[in-house]
């Protein structure tokens, strides 16, 4: 048997928008840290929160603005701009304080009518994510504002009922977050890895260390820094077969130091941008648009099949690198992992497509994709109208990076890239099981499943 259902007016729910008036934290109002957590829209994402970057204020700051304070149970929902995601904040966030922004907004319900996790499970649900679609305007700016958000249809499910589904569902959803973290983990892990070699150079600073060699002034500043963690209690240096395959001295160039023995050479030159790949019109193949690109992370998602109509072509292992503002400044950039070898697909047009080569592997591709100053060097080089910002591939004849030698390259690649498989495996595993969930609700709430059926379903999952 199926549930009623009701208008979220009249569920017991309120809306609470944020503090928009005159003391609405300023520019200069932000620091690194803080009293207070104020979210952006990065830090609220299609799987929940995401702390990577944030920006605080101080507690004079905090106590001068009225609504839009989060308290344990609360939901948070994206209202503008990217509409529709949702995070729910509990007792483990680790920010006691925390204000939303004003493309967002609280919704906080009776805790004697809901639970606040089956209504988060809700309204992360198809059968709440379809009703938000419907109910977006603006063209420019999509925005969901809150007289219609009091629209949004819920089932009337009694709270005991609510607690047993949430048990169930937060077998897939413990998972999923757990998946989440190791990706992020394994990405962190990446990316330290190639700063430390191919930006700091610790390992070369190191040997020079040692040997007692000469620094460049340049790096001196840099080398400092890299004493002081060798002098830490808890240092510890790379094995000596790893050592051994630096070098213990730099050489300068017009371009900066690089370590001897190693290029510095132009993006442009020492990988592929945007290669010739053939793909006939009206062919069907996968296709990737500009929002199925993360903000953080590499994982590509909402993969379709369409018939070949124009666009960027890409293969296995590619990177996809959004060339337009706001996308590039939000950091849309993917890792395509989802092809067949030979496999070719197709994307947006506003996508730059990077590929290594044979003295560059594709997980320093994708590393440097994400890399700050290649990043911030690829925003102040855009060109065009406010608003249409586009990076040209001439940007990449002005950006130098490190390569290493053949034996240092390989060895990188076959650290980074068990974390890319792992990543890869987390995310496959993700979709099959966020899928299962999301089929759930919606077949929970209809009557076609009971809630007899979901013990036997739990358990193949965990069998699986």
């Amino acid at each position: 048997m199926g549930f009623e259902f009701q208008l979220l007016e009249h569920a017991g729910i309120q809306l609470i928008d944020g503090d928009r008036g005159k003391n609405y934290p300023k520019h200069n109002d932000f620091m690194e840290k803080g009293h207070c957590l104020f979210l952006s829209a990065k830090n609220v994402t299609k799987s929940g929160f995401q702390f990577q970057e944030t920006a605080f204020i101080n507690a004079i700051k905090d106590s001068q603005l009225k609504a839009g304070k989060l308290r344990h149970d609360d939901i948070v929902l994206t209202t503008r701009g990217t509409v529709g995601n949702v995070a729910y904040y509990d007792s483990t966030n680790p920010y006691k304080h925390i204000r939303i922004n004003s493309g967002m907004i609280i919704i906080r319900a009776d805790d004697k009518l809901w639970n606040p996790k089956f209504l988060y499970l809700i309204l992360t649900s198809v059968f709440l994510q379809e009703q938000i679609v419907n109910l977006i305007s603006g063209s420019a700016v999509p925005q969901l504002p809150a007289r219609d958000i009091k629209k949004f249809i819920l089932p009337i499910i009694n709270k005991d009922i609510q607690n047993k589904i949430v048990n169930t569902i937060s077998v897939f959803s413990d998972k999923i977050n757990i998946n989440i973290g190791m990706s992020r983990t394994l990405e962190q892990m990446s990316q330290t890895l190639f700063k430390s070699w191919f930006v700091d150079f610790d390992p070369v600073i190191d040997n020079a260390l040692d040997a007692g060699n000469l620094i460049p002034e340049v790096l001196q500043s840099r080398a400092e820094l890299r004493q002081k963690v060798r002098n830490s209690a808890d240092f510890k240096p790379l094995p000596a077969d790893v050592c051994a395959l630096f070098p213990a001295e730099f050489k300068e160039t017009e371009q900066g130091c690089v370590p001897k023995g190693w290029l510095l050479e132009s993006v442009a030159k020492s990988i592929n941008i945007n290669p010739t790949v053939r793909l006939s019109k009206n062919i069907v193949a996968k296709y990737v648009d500009m929002k199925s690109l993360p903000t953080q992370g590499y994982s590509i998602s909402d993969i379709i099949e369409k018939p070949y109509s124009g666009g960027a072509k890409f293969q296995k292992n590619d990177t996809l690198f959004a060339r337009i503002t706001p996308c590039l400044e939000n950091g849309k950039t993917g890792f395509v992992d989802f092809l067949d070898e030979n496999e070719t697909a197709f994307g947006s047009t506003e996508f730059i497509v990077m590929r290594g080569t044979t003295k560059v592997h594709y997980t320093y591709v994708a590393c440097l994709a994400r890399e700050n100053n290649f990043r911030l060097h690829a925003i102040q080089n855009m060109v065009g109208s406010s608003g249409r910002q586009r990076v040209q591939n001439s940007c990449f004849d002005s950006f130098f990076s490190a390569i290493p030698t053949p034996s240092v390259m390989s060895l990188f690649a076959g650290k980074v890239s068990s974390f890319f498989d792992k990543m890869n495996c987390c995310n496959l595993e993700n979709k099959a099981l966020t899928n299962l969930r999301d089929t759930l609700l919606p077949k929970l709430i209809s009557g076609e499943l009971s809630l007899e059926d979901l013990p036997d379903l739990v358990d193949q999952t965990e069998a699986a």
